[in-house]
Parts: structure tokens; sequence; C-alpha cells
């Protein structure tokens, strides 16, 4: 999709298509059969740029299948060249033979294909990626639960689990505190309490084997954690404990919700569990995209030396702020999931820029960042082409010979989240 005049750009990029890949990055939670071409195709990251290209409602009320088919194709006509719609057409291609979504006709027989859905499509597509594991994030603190619990049992053997944190510190009502009470053994009734129901919850993840913790509180609010004491922190716990029926607003419960996350970041030293957390664009339209800077961080960065933290998505737009992160601090690392494919050309000058300013062994290539493999395949597609396109001009530019870019290549997309996971594979 992405093409480079480098003249080593098409050896390396047939490298890449030969070497083991471990996905930084996932959502997964299920996978069940879709139907309806609209809703099946507007599920991944292309759905932003059709809203803001003049999209609306996926299942309107009172149009036939071909007035919403013809009305998304004229949306689609107006963003079709996007890095998101171009990923989308290559996992469409790979995983269902499907060249074109342009007019009701091809719809329909997208839709045709999809009745046709088998499972086992996700395992293959994985094999054929040469995909060995997946970091699994599922958002959904009640799903996440029945996997460690170990009442869901459908898991991929690619999977390894993530810690979802937001929902542990972000506490508005009496409800949200008492999450983790069935692992306490008892009702909770004060901030020790609390404590103790999350260590426990937290024992059992690690026994059941999560690879690291991870936040995406960035969505809410901003990622400059404060380090109120404890004291200022109890005091609104037991605001909201002692009033069930209250809901109280982010201002009100921000020493908390500050607190408990630097007594989650001492956790997961405590445990060696890496912390993974969100930086830069946020999923879908209208956020406010100052507060996602990863600048913020730098105190809580500070704070925690013994915990490795993982920033995710490029921090874009904010390269210059990203790049000084990675490279001034050893606990920093940088993952490059998602930003691959949200715009390419800065993913290429920032690889471009973190080799010759940031270690390379701190450094992932490639997150899905999705729900479903057909998106996967096609962003990662993309995230090759940016890696070739990066690495070849170097080696152009005499930066770098073939050999190095090559074996910075398999670090970016294997071998540093497998050490930095202690995923343990070959």
């Amino acid at each position: 999709m992405y093409k480079s005049n480098a003249a080593g750009f098409g050896e390396l990029r047939q490298y890449l298509d030969n070497i083991s890949i471990i996905d930084s990055h996932e959502h997964y939670v299920n996978y069940g059969e879709a139907t309806d071409a609209l809703s099946y195709i507007l599920s991944n990251y292309y759905y932003s740029d059709y809203l803001v290209a003049g999209g609306d409602e996926i299942q309107p009320k009172g149009l036939s299948s071909l007035e919403r088919y013809e009305r998304f194709t004229r949306i689609y006509r107006k963003s079709r060249n996007t890095a998101n719609a171009r990923c989308m057409m290559e996992g469409l291609g790979q995983c269902w033979g499907i060249t074109s979504i342009e007019g009701p006709e091809n719809l329909k027989s997208l839709e045709d294909r999809l009745k046709t859905y088998d499972p086992s499509l996700y395992e293959q597509t994985l094999e054929k990626l040469k995909i060995k594991a997946s970091v699994m994030n599922i958002n959904s603190l009640q799903i996440f639960m029945s996997y460690v619990d170990g009442e869901k049992k459908d898991q991929s053997k690619s999977w390894r689990f993530v810690l979802p944190l937001p929902s542990y510190h972000n506490v508005h009502t009496k409800a949200d505190l008492m999450l983790f009470r069935n692992y306490l053994g008892r009702s909770i009734t004060c901030l020790d309490d609390y404590l103790e129901s999350f260590d426990c919850f937290l024992k059992k993840c690690a026994d059941f084997g999560i690879v690291c913790l991870k936040d995406q509180s960035a969505y809410r609010r901003s990622i400059a954690y404060g380090n109120p004491g404890r004291a200022e922190a109890e005091q609104v716990f037991n605001n909201i404990i002692f009033h069930p029926r209250d809901v109280f607003g982010d201002d009100t419960i921000r020493p908390l919700d500050d607190w408990l996350f630097q007594y989650a970041m001492r956790k997961a030293a405590e445990y060696s569990l890496p912390v993974q957390l969100h930086t830069g664009a946020m999923a879908n339209i209208r956020n406010e995209i100052t507060k996602t800077n990863a600048v913020h961080l730098i105190p809580t960065i500070e704070l925690h030396q013994d915990v490795r933290f993982v920033l995710f998505h490029g921090s874009w737009p904010y390269m210059d702020e990203y790049l000084f992160l990675g490279k001034s601090y050893p606990n920093v690392f940088l993952d490059l999931c998602w930003v691959q494919n949200l715009d390419p050309i800065f993913s290429v000058e920032l690889m471009k820029r973190i080799i010759m300013t940031v270690p390379h062994s701190k450094v992932f290539a490639f997150g899905g960042d999705t729900k479903m493999i057909e998106w996967t395949a096609g962003y990662l597609t993309l995230a090759k082409d940016n890696v070739a396109a990066a690495l070849s001009e170097l080696v152009d530019s005499e930066w770098l010979n073939m050999n190095e870019a090559k074996q910075i290549a398999l670090d970016w997309f294997f071998n540093n989240p497998n050490e930095f996971y202690r995923l343990g594979l070959e």
C-alpha cells in the first residue's frame, strides 16, 4: 500500500513477510457472525473518516438496504484514500477476496460472503500473518474477570492478557467501589478494604498470567496525574461510599483517582509488570487532544523509576515530545500500535528519527488495536510497508546497512516485545 523509492525497499519488504510477529496491542473479545455489511465494514478506524466526511448513522431508520448502501457509497468516495480506508480494503481482500465496496452490488456481495463466516478464519489468519502472540486488552472489566475466574475458556492460544486499570481508579459511585468485593470475601467499608480487594484481584491476575497493566484514561481525563496524599484521597473515598445513591463528578473524585493510579504503579513495580499507557490520538471524533500529550506523564515516569512504561500510538501528533521521552528515560518504551495506519508518513518519519535518537531496543513496531482479524491483517500490511520504507531510506542514506536494517525490523516486530513482556517465545 505504501511504497518507497529507496533501493532496498523491495528486499526489506519481502523479508518482513517471512518473520514472526508479536501483535503488541489488541482488543478482541469474541468473534461472532456478521451479516450486515455496513455494520461490519464500519467496525474499524475508517468509521471516523466516514463521519468527518459527512456520514451519519450506520442504520438510520426508515431506509432500505439499497438506500443505505447508496448513501454509504457517496460518503466512501469522498474518503476512500485515507490510510484507514486503504487498510480496510486490504483486510477485506486478504480475508474475503473483496476488491471493491463501491456501489450496492459490491456491498451485497460482501454481505453474502459474510453469511458464510467460519470461526476458523481467526486462527487461520493469525497463522498466515505469522502472529505468534497477541497482547490482549479487554476493556470490559467484567469480561476480563470472566477469563481470570475461568468462566470463559474460548481464548486463542496466542492471547496474552492485560489487566485493564481504569475501572479500578475511575470510581464515581459506591457500586464502582464494589467491583473487587468477591476477591476480598467481605464487604468493602473503607479505603484499606478497597486496596486489599484490589490486591487480591491483582494477585489472582498475576497467577493467571497477565503480562502487563493497561490504562486508557486519556479518553476521559488529562494524563497529567497528580500525587495527592492519602488523607485527601481517603476523604473522597469516604464521601463516595457513605452516599450510595450519589454520583460524583470527575473534579470531585480527582484526588482519589490520582492516588489510586499511583498506588497501582507501585503494585506494578512490586510484581515487575510493565504498564501500557494510551497517549495521543483517540478513536472516534470530537475529543480533546491536548490532554493526551505523553509529556504530561513525566512526573509519573520520574516518580516510578522501577516501572517500565510503554507509551502508545506514537503520541500522535506530538512526535517531538514522544521522541524526548523515549530518549531521556530508561523506563520508557515506544509502541507504534495504531499510528502506523493512522498516519503512515508521520510513522515513517518517526521511525527514521527514532533510529537516530533512541536505542532501537525500546521500540515495538506493530499492534493492530482492533477487534477483528480482517483489520489486523490490513493494518499489519501497512505497518510492514512503513517499516520497510523508513529503514530502506536510512540504508540509502548510508546510516544503516541492509543487515542492520533487517535486524532492527526483526527486533521491532518480534524480539523487543517478546523480551519486554517476557513471553518466552523462540
